[in-house]
C-alpha cells in the first residue's frame, strides 16, 4: 500500500495495493562504521548537503540534519559497496550465484515533498508531510547511470514502477495485463514489463523480474516504484530496522531467534492472516479497545480505519472519542482517485498487537507507549480497497506512523503461522 498525506485544501493521506507478481533470488553482508559515522556528524548541514548534490543525492524532502547524516552515511557506504563490487568483479572470471543465508542492506526513508501538487481523477490534491515515512532501498541496473529506489511495501504483493521509469531504462513491454487493486477498488489494463537483472547493494543479483506499470504520483518523487511481498516472502525472515536503517532478510534464523541474538526486548507479537488479495492482517488494540484487524502496511505513511474497524472499538460516530474533521481530509490511492477521510480517532496511549486478546495478562507484552513521542491521528473514512475485504472483516490500514514507533519491525513468514514482532532495543 501506498501511504501519505493528501489533501483537496491542504492536508489529505493517501493508499493503495498491487496484486501480483514476481521476483528472485540473492547473497551476503554489509557492516556499520562508527568512525565514519562520527566523521559525517561533525560535519556542516551545508558540507553533508554539497557532498550528497556531488552524488546526485536530492536532499528538498529533508529538513533535519539527523535525516541527511543518515542518508550521507548510507551513500558512502552504497560508494563503498560499489567499489569493493567493481574489485570482486576484476577478481572473478564468472559470477556463479550462491545464496546467503542472511542478506542486510542499507534502507533509507522519505516523506513527502510540501505543496506538492498531484491531479486526481475527481479532484487536485495537494500533499503535506505525515508522521510517517516511506522505506526504500536501492537496485542498481546494469547499464544505467543511476539505482531505482523502490519502496519496500508489506502491502504490495509485486514489482510496481512508474511509466516514465519503465520507458527511460527501456524495458520490453509485454502485451499481458495485471489488475491492482488500490484505494478506490480493482482497477485493470496494468502494463507488464520485465527487468532482466537488478543488484541490490549488498551484491545480492536479481532476475528475471516481472513489473507492472503503474502512475504513483502521490508519492515521494525520490521514489520510482515499489517492491513487495513477491520478493519479501522469499525469506523465512524479514526486519525493519528502523533504528540502523537496515533491511535485512534471512533464509534461516526467525525472528525470534535474531531478538534474542541482538537482545531485543519483544513489545508486541502477534499471528498474520493471508487476506484474498494476498496481503497481511493482524489484530490490533488501540488504547485498549479492540482488537480491530487491519493491513500490516509499511508502504502507509498513516493509518486509517473505516467504520467496520470503528464499530470493532465499540465505537461509533456519535462516540465522544470520535470527531469530525473540520478539514477538507481525504485518501487518494495509485487510481488517483481521492475520497474522503469524515471523522477522526486519536490514539493517545498504547497500541498492541494480539493473535488473541483474552490470552493477554500481566507479565505479556504490552505494546509501544504512544504517549512517549505524541498522539496519532487515525482518520476514518470508507475506502473501497477496505470494502473489498469487508466479508474479511479488515477495519484499517496499520501504517508506519504507528509501525515506525517501535525500533525494529519484524516478520516471520518461516513458521506454519506467520507472526510480526515489534522490537525495542
Amino acid at each position: 500500500m501506498i501511504g501519505g498525506s493528501v489533501t483537496r485544501t491542504n492536508s489529505m493521506r493517501v493508499a493503495s495495493t498491487w496484486s501480483k507478481r514476481s521476483v528472485t533470488l540473492l547473497s551476503t553482508s554489509t557492516s556499520n562504521d562508527e568512525d565514519l559515522l562520527s566523521e559525517i556528524k561533525a560535519m556542516r548541514v551545508r558540507e553533508i548537503k554539497q557532498e550528497l548534490k556531488v552524488d546526485g543525492v536530492d536532499t528538498s524532502d529533508v529538513f533535519e540534519k539527523d535525516e541527511l547524516v543518515k542518508r550521507l552515511l548510507n551513500q558512502r557506504k552504497k560508494k563503498e559497496s560499489s567499489a569493493q563490487k567493481d574489485q570482486q568483479q576484476q577478481n572473478t572470471p564468472s559470477r556463479t550465484d550462491h545464496p546467503a543465508s542472511s542478506v542486510c542492506v542499507p534502507m533509507d526513508f522519505h516523506s513527502l515533498t510540501p505543496d506538492l501538487s498531484v491531479p486526481s481523477r475527481n479532484s487536485n490534491v495537494f500533499l503535506r508531510p505525515s508522521p510517517g515515512k516511506y522505506p526504500s532501498i536501492d537496485l542498481t541496473v546494469p547499464g544505467q547511470k543511476r539505482p531505482l529506489t523502490l519502496l519496500v511495501d508489506t502491502a504490495c504483493s509485486g514489482l510496481v514502477l512508474r511509466p516514465n521509469i519503465i520507458k527511460q531504462y527501456n524495458l520490453p513491454s509485454f502485451n499481458a495485463g495485471v489488475t491492482m487493486t488500490a484505494a478506490g477498488g480493482t482497477v485493470g489494463g496494468t502494463s507488464v514489463a520485465k527487468l532482466s537483472s537488478a543488484i541490490m547493494d549488498d551484491g545480492t543479483v536479481l532476475d528475471d523480474l516481472m513489473v507492472a506499470g503503474q502512475d504513483i504520483g502521490a508519492l515521494p518523487r525520490k521514489l520510482d516504484g515499489i517492491i513487495g511481498l513477491s520478493f519479501l516472502n522469499q525469506f523465512q525472515s524479514v526486519a525493519f530496522d528502523f533504528d540502523e536503517s537496515k533491511l535485512i532478510l534471512s533464509k534461516k534464523k526467525n525472528a525470534e531467534s535474531m531478538t534474542s541474538n541482538n537482545n531485543m526486548e519483544v513489545l508486541a507479537k502477534s499471528e498474520m492472516k493471508l487476506c484474498k488479495i494476498g496481503v497481511w492482517t493482524v489484530d490490533v488494540t488501540l488504547d485498549g479497545r479492540g482488537p480491530v484487524k487491519m493491513l500490516v502496511d509499511t508502504g502507509a505513511a498513516s493509518s486509517f480505519l473505516n467504520w467496520k474497524g470503528v464499530h470493532s472499538l465499540n465505537m461509533d460516530r456519535d462516540h465522544p472519542l470520535i470527531s469530525r474533521n473540520t478539514e477538507a481530509l481525504g485518501v487518494m490511492g495509485a487510481d488517483n482517485n481521492a475520497f474522503e477521510l469524515s471523522h477522526r480517532f486519536v490514539l493517545k496511549r498504547r497500541i498492541n498487537l494480539t493473535s488473541d486478546p483474552s490470552s493477554v495478562g500481566v507479565f505479556d507484552p504490552q505494546g509501544i507507549d504512544i504517549s512517549e513521542m505524541g498522539s496519532v491521528n487515525i482518520d476514518i473514512g470508507d475506502l473501497p480497497v477496505l470494502d473489498t475485504l469487508k466479508y474479511e472483516e479488515v477495519g484499517g490500514i496499520l501504517g508506519s506512523d504507528i509501525l515506525m514507533r517501535c525500533d525494529s519491525l519484524h516478520f516471520d513468514f518461516g513458521n506454519s503461522s506467520p507472526n510480526v514482532l515489534m522490537l525495542k532495543k
